[in-house]
């Protein structure tokens, strides 16, 4: 069963989404609850050196007692071959092609669509435990429309690695404790989601990379606006991006975006240009005319991990 678009009204937001587990700010919450750390010390961390363009988080206060924040991103559907796509995906997780299909009838035969993405997690609050956190960046290859359950329905995405700003240890703790493999990496921007070339149509650069001795992963993204084709849909995005993320099918993270926001009225389709050495690719990759969209949505996580459950029918 594929997961349906929420509706315009933010309120009916918790009956279309189940509210999702924290992954990537769960160590952070976990720490202040424990005591180890005092408010002040988490508001106190130290600050990035450049000041981001992305907007405040306005829906904190609406929902005090979750992880809020905003996501500005490229995100991207990147067509791969299903035999390069189950050879990359772990064996014991089967891919739903029907469900993609469904929302897709012309995608091409034979192919899988694998996310890549570049995304800048800005202004995280919990209001309730008067807690935020530093702003970060991150870069992915993502797998959705995953059979974990083998109910034939539920999908999921996995994502087995991230660049992850280095700067950012709670980011970095929280997604390894889901059993993610973690680069601590720089980015360019250094504290948004892109940057503008200069050139006259409005075209964008994000890269991240790290380097630990002999191995280097790096993911590059160059994309400019593409209104006249535009291949995959933001209700189709909204569903890949929705889907839980896992890692190993223990611990779900049920991050929930949130597409019915001001901050979506700004999103750009774009064609783009994708160069990236990471897993679970083993050699570089690249792959041009790719098409998705530049967006900012508000996020929602609940402040607790859970396990993976299959949908209901």
């Amino acid at each position: 069963m594929t997961r349906t678009p929420a509706s315009s009204s933010t309120s009916s937001l918790f009956g279309i989404i189940r509210l999702p587990s924290t992954l990537l700010f769960y160590t952070l919450i976990s720490t202040i609850i424990s005591g180890v750390y005092s408010y002040q010390q988490v508001l106190s961390s130290p600050q990035e050196t450049c000041v981001s363009q992305d907007s405040p988080n306005g829906h904190a206060q609406q929902y005090p007692d979750i992880v809020s924040g905003n996501l500005n991103a490229t995100t991207l559907i990147v067509p791969i071959s299903l035999a390069i796509a189950r050879e990359l995906i772990p064996q014991e997780y089967g891919i739903l092609e029907n469900a993609y299909r469904s929302l897709l009838p012309s995608f091409p035969a034979g192919m899988y669509p694998m996310m890549a993405q570049i995304v800048h997690d800005h202004d995280i609050q919990v209001p309730a435990y008067n807690a935020s956190m530093p702003d970060f960046s991150r870069a992915s290859f993502e797998f959705p429309f995953l059979d974990i359950f083998n109910d034939g329905h539920s999908s999921f995405r996995w994502a087995s690695t991230f660049l992850i700003s280095a700067s950012n240890d709670g980011a970095i703790k929280g997604s390894q404790g889901y059993g993610i493999a973690v680069h601590p990496a720089s980015f360019d921007p250094p504290c948004d989601a892109y940057r503008v070339l200069p050139s006259e149509d409005g075209a964008t650069y994000a890269g991240g990379w790290s380097s630990n001795g002999a191995q280097f992963n790096f993911m590059t993204i160059e994309a400019k606006p593409s209104w006249d084709n535009v291949p995959f849909s933001l209700d189709f995005l909204w569903n890949v991006t929705n889907q839980p993320v896992f890692a190993n099918t223990r611990q779900c993270d049920y991050f929930t975006r949130m597409f019915n926001t001001t901050l979506t009225d700004s999103a750009v389709p774009v064609v783009a240009k994708v160069n990236a050495k990471l897993e679970p690719f083993a050699q570089p990759q690249v792959w041009e005319g790719v098409f998705g969209w530049r967006l900012s949505t508000a996020f929602l996580e609940p402040l607790e991990p859970e396990e993976c459950r299959p949908e209901e029918e």
